[in-house]
C-alpha cells in the first residue's frame, strides 16, 4: 500500500543513465520513492490513498539550492544599481545585523523558503548567516522544505573580508553579533550538527565557514575536522571576486585552492560558493579532488565580477566536475529561482564559448539536481527519482502556453516555461504545494505579516519603503 501514486508523468529521473519515462508512475509510501516505472506496470501493483493524474506533465527530482543567505529577504531590491559593492555592506548588510531581531530573521527566512517552492527547490544548503539559525529551521519546518543549516557567520579575522578592495574593515565594523576572534568562533561551530541526531529530520546541519579571508587556517582546519567527523559538507565562499582571489595568493603565497587542497581543507566534501576566477591549476586541482562548486551566475552577473566569462564552472562540468547552482540572497540575485540560474549558466556559458553546444538544457537541469545533491551531501538520499530515494518531487503542468508543443520537455522547461509551469511539489513524500496551493499554510496573511515587518525593518534600518525618484546617475556618460 502505497500513501501516493503519480501516474501518467513524463518522468524525467536524472538518474545514471539519464533514463526518460514517457508515460510514468511514482509510488510514495511514507518519505520514499518505492516504485517508479512505465504507468502500466507500476499502477497495475500499487494500490495508493492518494492518487494525482499527471496528465502527461513532466516530473522531475526537487532542485537543490547550494548557496543561499535566506534571511535577506526581507530587504529585497533595498540596494540600488547604482551603489559599489564595497559600500554595500557597510549602508545595508551591516544596518540589518545590527538591528534584525529573531522573528525578523524568520520571516526574511519564511519568504525565502515560499518562494523557493513555489520555484520547484525541495532543499537548501544555507551558507552560514543567521544570527538566529533557530528562526530558520522554524521557517523550513513551517513551510516543508528540506534545510541544511550552519552556525552564525564563522570567522575569526573578520577584517579579511575587505581583502583587495578599497577599504579595510576591523571586526567591529563587520558583524558585531558574530564571533570576532577564534575562541568565539570555535564556540559556536558545530552546534547545528545537533539537529543530525535524527536522520529522517527535515532540518539537518552542515559546517559553514564565511570564507574570504576571514577564517585562519585554524579555524578552517577545525571546521574541516568536524565535518568530517559528522560526515557532512564543509561549505564556504571562495574566490568571489578578482580582488577577493588575488589577496588570498598573496595570503597563501600561491593559488589558494592548491594552498586548501593541501592541508586537507578541500576535498570531495567541500563546497565551495561562487569559485569565479579559477586558474588553470586550480581548475585540475578541484577536478583531481573531486570538490564541488555552487555556482551562482545571477549573483556574478548582478555585481559585474565576470563569473560567467571568466568562471570555469561550465568547463569543470564538462571535464566531470561536480557543480550545484545557487541563488546567493536578496540584492546578488534577487529571486530564489533555481530554474533562471540554470537557464543563465547554459546560456552564459554557450555565449562566453562562442559555442551552442557547450552546454545543453539537460545539463542545466542535472546540475540543479543531482548536481545540488551531491554539492549538499545528499546524493544518496535526493537528487534522482529512483526507488529507495526519498521523495523530493516537482510535478509540473502542460497547461501553460509556455509547455507546447510537447516536442522537448526538458528543453521546454529550462529554455521556455522554467518555473511557471510548477503544478506541485513534494518534499519528504509530503505534497507541500498542492496544484498552486500550500495547503496547511494561509500565504496571503502570511505574506502580508512577511511584508509589514520587512517595513518595519527598513524603518530601523533607516531606509524608507519606497523610492522618491528614479535614480538615473549610473551606466550614463552624462
Amino acid at each position: 500500500m502505497a500513501d501516493l501514486l503519480i501516474r501518467h508523468a513524463y518522468v524525467i529521473t536524472m538518474d545514471d543513465a539519464g533514463t526518460l519515462i514517457p508515460d510514468g508512475a511514482i509510488a510514495i509510501a511514507g518519505r520514499r520513492i518505492v516504485r517508479v516505472g512505465p504507468d502500466a506496470s507500476v499502477a497495475d501493483g500499487v494500490r495508493a490513498a492518494r492518487v494525482i493524474d499527471a496528465k502527461g506533465a513532466p516530473i522531475h527530482p526537487g532542485m537543490v539550492e547550494t548557496h543561499l543567505h535566506a534571511s535577506y529577504q526581507t530587504f529585497r531590491s533595498v540596494i540600488p544599481d547604482g551603489i559599489r559593492e564595497v559600500d554595500a555592506f557597510p549602508t545595508v548588510e551591516k544596518r540589518f545585523y545590527d538591528v534584525v531581531t529573531a522573528e525578523e530573521e524568520e520571516l526574511g527566512a519564511l519568504l525565502a523558503c515560499l518562494e523557493m517552492v513555489r520555484n520547484g527547490t525541495t532543499c537548501f544548503l544555507e551558507a552560514g548567516t543567521f544570527l538566529f539559525p533557530d528562526a530558520g529551521a522554524s521557517a523550513a519546518t513551517t513551510v516543508g522544505i528540506r534545510a541544511l543549516l550552519g552556525d552564525v557567520c564563522i570567522n575569526d579575522q573578520p577584517g579579511g573580508f575587505a581583502q583587495g578592495k578599497e577599504a579595510r574593515r576591523t571586526g567591529s565594523d563587520f558583524i558585531t553579533r558574530a564571533p570576532q576572534d577564534l575562541d568565539e568562533a570555535l564556540a559556536i561551530l558545530g552546534t547545528q550538527l545537533r539537529r543530525n541526531a535524527d536522520p529522517d529530520a527535515l532540518v539537518r546541519g552542515h559546517i559553514a565557514v564565511m570564507g574570504l579571508g576571514t577564517a585562519s587556517e585554524t579555524l578552517l582546519r577545525e571546521a574541516k575536522r568536524l565535518a568530517n567527523e559528522a560526515g557532512v559538507v564543509l561549505n564556504m565562499h571562495h574566490a568571489y571576486s578578482i580582488a577577493d582571489t588575488e589577496a588570498d595568493r598573496v595570503r597563501y603565497g600561491k593559488d589558494p585552492v592548491l594552498h586548501l587542497v593541501e592541508t586537507g581543507i578541500i576535498d570531495r566534501h567541500t563546497t565551495l560558493g561562487h569559485a569565479n576566477h579559477l586558474t588553470d591549476a586550480e581548475a585540475d586541482a578541484l577536478l583531481a579532488t573531486g570538490a564541488s562548486i555552487a555556482w551562482a551566475p545571477a549573483a556574478s552577473m548582478m555585481w559585474g565580477h565576470g563569473g560567467t566569462h571568466h568562471g570555469r564552472h561550465a568547463e569543470l562540468w564538462r571535464r566531470g566536475g561536480n557543480i550545484g547552482l545557487g541563488s546567493d540572497s536578496a540584492n546578488w540575485s534577487n529571486d530564489f529561482d533555481l530554474f533562471r540560474q540554470a537557464n543563465l549558466a547554459v546560456l552564459t556559458a554557450r555565449d562566453a564559448r562562442e559555442d551552442r553546444t557547450y552546454l545543453l538544457a539537460e545539463d542545466g537541469l542535472r546540475m540543479a539536481t543531482r548536481g545540488g545533491a551531491r554539492a549538499a551531501g545528499l546524493e544518496a538520499e535526493i537528487g534522482s527519482i529512483e526507488e529507495g530515494k526519498r521523495a523530493d518531487l516537482v510535478l509540473h503542468t502542460l497547461d501553460r502556453p509556455e509547455m507546447r508543443p510537447t516536442s522537448d520537455m526538458i528543453r521546454n522547461l529550462v529554455f521556455s516555461s522554467r518555473a511557471k509551469s510548477i503544478r506541485s511539489v513534494i518534499v519528504d513524500g509530503r505534497v507541500v504545494l498542492d496544484d498552486g496551493v500550500f495547503p496547511h499554510l494561509d500565504e496571503p496573511a502570511l505574506l502580508a505579516r512577511i511584508d509589514e515587518g520587512a517595513h518595519a525593518l527598513w524603518q530601523r534600518m533607516g531606509y524608507a519603503p519606497y523610492p522618491e525618484r528614479i535614480d538615473r546617475r549610473a551606466g550614463r556618460a552624462g
